[in-house]
């Protein structure tokens, strides 16, 4: 389990009864406008998606999507993690998060990747991490900037040109 929580937030595992909430979520032409293919998906792909992330439970403990709780209202708002991802043929940790609409420009996203990044350098001792971001996605650009991530290279992605951002921790 990811031991993680923020001053608003706290990162909590799925489970199978959240897929009502994953579905909204991946239903939501908004959530999806910049995550994978850029498209709304069906339940099909919600069911396989909590699959997977299940899975990654099992199989790599704290890494993987974790549903976002707001502490204060108990309201699920997204989910983010630690992800494992193969970009360009490259085994790497993305940090991920999907925040909900009716909660944007709240620094909610802000506050998350802040959190997840913390937690990628002092407890798991990561010397790099990504953020995979598509190119038009002007807000989550500036968070992984803000973040203190660096534009590595822009690539082809699921059909879309996407920016991999990295943090790079350097070893002498």
């Amino acid at each position: 389990m990811l031991p993680l929580q923020t001053k608003r937030l706290q990162f909590q595992r799925y489970s199978k009864e959240d897929l009502p909430f994953i579905e909204r979520l991946v239903t939501d032409p908004q959530v999806m406008r910049y995550i994978g293919s850029g498209t709304a998906q069906d339940a099909t792909y919600a069911k396989a998606l909590l699959e997977r992330m299940l899975e990654q439970y099992e199989n790599f403990d704290v890494f993987g999507l974790h549903k976002l709780v707001h502490r204060q209202t108990g309201k699920l708002i997204g989910h983010a993690g630690l992800v494992a991802q193969v970009i360009d043929d490259a085994f790497e940790i993305e940090l991920g998060y999907w925040i909900t609409p009716d909660c944007w420009q709240q620094g909610l996203g802000t506050e998350t990747a802040q959190a997840l990044k913390e937690y990628a350098i002092e407890e798991l001792e990561l010397e790099r991490f990504i953020s995979v971001i598509q190119i038009n996605n002007a807000a989550s650009i500036k968070i992984a900037e803000n973040n203190g991530m660096q534009l590595e290279k822009t690539i082809e992605h699921d059909g879309q040109q996407v920016h991999v951002f990295v943090h790079l921790i350097e070893t002498n």
